[in-house]
C-alpha cells in the first residue's frame, strides 16, 4: 500500500536554507492580510458617507436660504415636510433651529460607523452621483409626461411643480420657491425613504414576509403615502387624480432609488425634479 506524503515541516533546517522559502510561506499564510478590491462606483455610492457629501451642500443651502430670506420669519418658508418635522419637535420643546439637519448628519454618520471599511471613496463618485441624479430627474419628468397622457380623457392638469409640498410658498419670488424645492427634497426623502421603507421593509420581515415582497410593499406602502401626505393637512393640495397617482408612481421609484442607488441619490433626483420642473419651467 503506498504511503502518503506527510505534510511538510516547516521547522525542519532544510526550510531553512530554502533562500527565504519558509519565510515567505508563513508570511503569507499567517501574517499578510489580504486586501479586499476596493468597491466600485455602484456600490460606493449606496454607502453612508458618498451620501452626507452629496446631501449636506443642499441641507446648508435650503437652511442658510430659509435665514437669509426669512429672517425672524423663517417658518413661513419652511417646506411641508420639514414643518411636520419641526411642529413635531417643538411639542415636546426641541425648537433649535439646527437640530434636524445635525440629526441627519448623525444619523449618516451613525450609519456609516457600522461599516467600518468604507471610509474611503474618490471624489468622483460624489460628481457620478450628481449626475445620476440629473438623468434620473430627467428621466421621471418623462414619465410625468407619459401619465399627463394617460389622463387626457379623464381630466387635464400640468405635472406638479414639486412633489411634496404642503400648500404654495408663503413667500413669493423665484428665490423663495428655489430654497423651498431644495428643502423639499432632502426632507421629504428622509422621512419617506431613510425612515419609512426601513420600517416597513422589517415589520413586514418580522411578519415573515419574503424579503422581496417586503421590499416592494414597503416601496409602494410608502409611496401612498407619500402621495396621500400632499393633499393632507391646512391648507393642502385640491385633489386630482393625475397628481394622486403620479405622486404615488414618483414615491415608488423613489423608493427604489433609495434601495437600489442610496439615499443621496435620491435627494439628489428628487431636487433635481422639482427644481427642473418647478423652478426651471420644465412642466410646462
Amino acid at each position: 500500500m503506498k504511503r502518503s506524503k506527510a505534510a511538510p515541516d516547516l521547522d525542519h533546517p532544510r526550510y531553512e536554507q530554502t533562500g527565504g522559502g519558509r519565510k515567505r510561506l508563513r508570511r503569507l499564510v499567517f501574517v499578510e492580510p489580504v486586501e479586499e478590491p476596493e468597491a466600485g462606483y455602484w456600490s460606493t455610492t449606496r454607502h453612508p458617507l458618498p451620501s452626507l457629501f452629496l446631501v449636506a451642500p443642499i441641507v446648508l443651502a435650503y437652511e442658510f436660504g430659509v435665514i437669509w430670506l426669512g429672517g425672524g420669519e423663517s417658518t413661513a418658508l419652511r417646506t411641508g415636510a420639514d414643518a411636520w418635522l419641526r411642529q413635531s419637535l417643538a411639542a415636546i420643546g426641541l425648537t433649535d433651529h439646527w437640530l434636524l439637519p445635525l440629526a441627519l448628519f448623525l444619523a449618516l454618520c451613525g450609519w456609516q460607523a457600522l461599516r467600518p471599511g468604507d471610509w474611503k471613496f474618490s471624489p468622483l463618485v460624489v460628481a457620478g452621483m450628481v449626475v445620476e441624479s440629473l438623468i434620473l430627474a430627467v428621466a421621471l419628468v418623462g414619465v410625468s409626461r407619459l401619465v399627463d397622457m394617460g389622463f387626457d380623457l379623464m381630466e387635464r392638469s400640468p405635472p406638479p411643480a414639486a412633489l411634496f409640498q404642503a400648500g404654495p410658498p408663503a413667500v413669493d419670488g423665484d428665490t423663495a420657491r428655489l430654497i423651498g424645492y431644495l428643502g423639499a427634497g432632502v426632507y421629504e426623502e428622509a422621512i419617506f425613504r431613510l425612515l419609512l421603507v426601513p420600517a416597513m421593509f422589517y415589520g413586514l420581515k418580522l411578519l415573515q414576509a419574503p424579503q422581496v415582497m417586503a421590499a416592494a410593499l414597503a416601496a409602494s406602502g410608502s409611496a401612498l403615502l407619500f402621495s396621500l401626505a400632499h393633499h393632507a393637512g391646512n391648507p393642502a393640495e385640491t385633489f386630482t387624480w393625475f397628481a394622486f397617482v403620479f405622486r404615488w408612481m414618483a414615491g415608488v421609484f423613489f423608493a427604489w432609488v433609495f434601495i437600489l442607488r442610496g439615499f443621496g441619490i435620491a435627494v439628489g433626483a428628487h431636487t433635481a425634479y422639482d427644481v427642473l420642473v418647478g423652478w426651471v419651467g420644465w412642466g410646462g
